[in-house]
């Protein structure tokens, strides 16, 4: 740390005002991008680093955000979807004085002790939270103890705080709408527990979908697993032979990878195809080499926006303006290429 660096010696070197260095290293509001590159890279050239001790002590502050990402509790496949949040998130803080912390929270774990044990020890000044319930114990508690967080969907609070979401019933409405113009009349939809938010959604995407193309809602077509291949597959096989499903909605890409595995086996023996779709966070449609409908969003621009939020809501924005839905976007593959 070169100690002889200070925001005033930044400011004479570049004849601005401290006032404008500090802004430009911060967050950069209210202050020309020309200048905060300027700034910035002319405090990387001088070694400007900044002493957080003082700071930390005159405010308690830890300037450390916890980041509780949702992850598969089976050996098996996972999901890469948390990797791609904590990019987006460092990403975002970069130029900060904040650093992440992840936490892993595993699917059935009771996160809230967790996430108290952080909050008695003063770890973090703030949350990001994924795998959200309808109605969420986690949610109720910081609001309850007045602490900065941001979910990763929408919950029965969710006008009370920050959020990043996606659209997940648009989603399964497109996912499920194009498989219907493909001619599919049976369609299954693979869900997880319902009583997390975006499983809620997904599902009434889905029967609107099938309601605007005068096709019933068949119950036996539904199916709540764990989201893992090993899950999809077992799901997906009794929906083709004991359903006669000619189409799967899958949730996330391990049960894709599950669901796929499972057309593939039946198309050694069966006399039609199966159509897939899924929600994706990468390009894992390209090396299926398969037809595939895909809601795609990558999860590292969700993890950008996610931290972006909760830096809001520190630096005391409305909760209003720390509020957004993102639409997917609705990609089709044929035998792996995007048409």
């Amino acid at each position: 740390m070169n100690k002889s660096v200070t925001l005033k010696s930044i400011a004479a070197h570049l004849n601005v005002s401290v006032s404008t260095v500090a802004k430009s290293l911060k967050n950069g509001e209210g202050i020309g991008a020309e200048t905060v590159a300027l700034v910035r890279a002319t405090a990387d050239e001088l070694g400007y680093v900044r002493n957080l001790d003082g700071v930390k002590l005159r405010t308690g502050n830890s300037f450390v955000l916890m980041a509780h990402l949702g992850m598969p509790s089976s050996d098996d496949v996972g999901d890469a979807g948390a990797i791609g949040l904590l990019q987006g998130i460092h990403r975002r803080l970069q130029h900060t004085d904040y650093s992440v912390r992840a936490a892993p929270v595993f699917y059935g774990d009771k996160a809230i002790d967790q996430l108290k044990r952080v909050v008695s020890g003063r770890a973090a000044d703030g949350f990001i939270l994924d795998q959200i319930k309808c109605d969420d114990e986690r949610v109720d508690f910081l609001l309850d103890s007045n602490i900065p967080f941001v979910t990763f969907g929408r919950d029965n609070r969710c006008s009370e705080h920050p959020y990043f979401d996606l659209d997940n019933e648009r989603a399964a409405y497109d996912t499920t709408c194009a498989m219907i113009d493909a001619g599919c009349r049976r369609i299954s939809l693979l869900e997880g527990d319902p009583t997390f938010q975006y499983v809620v959604q997904r599902r009434a995407g889905y029967r609107k979908a099938l309601s605007d193309h005068g096709i019933d809602f068949n119950a036996d077509l539904v199916v709540q697993i764990d989201l893992d291949a090993p899950s999809a597959y077992a799901a997906t096989q009794a929906l083709i032979k004991d359903h006669g499903a000619d189409a799967v909605n899958c949730l996330n890409q391990p049960t894709l990878l599950g669901a796929h595995n499972a057309t593939q086996a039946h198309g050694q023996t069966g006399n039609r195809s199966v159509r897939l779709a899924s929600v994706t966070s990468s390009n894992i449609g390209q090396y299926l080499g398969i037809d595939l409908h895909a809601s795609h969003y990558p999860r590292v621009d969700a993890g950008w926006c996610l931290a972006d939020a909760l830096l809001a809501n520190l630096d005391g924005k409305p909760t209003h303006l720390t509020q957004r839905t993102e639409p997917m976007t609705l990609m089709t593959y044929k035998r792996g290429q995007v048409v």
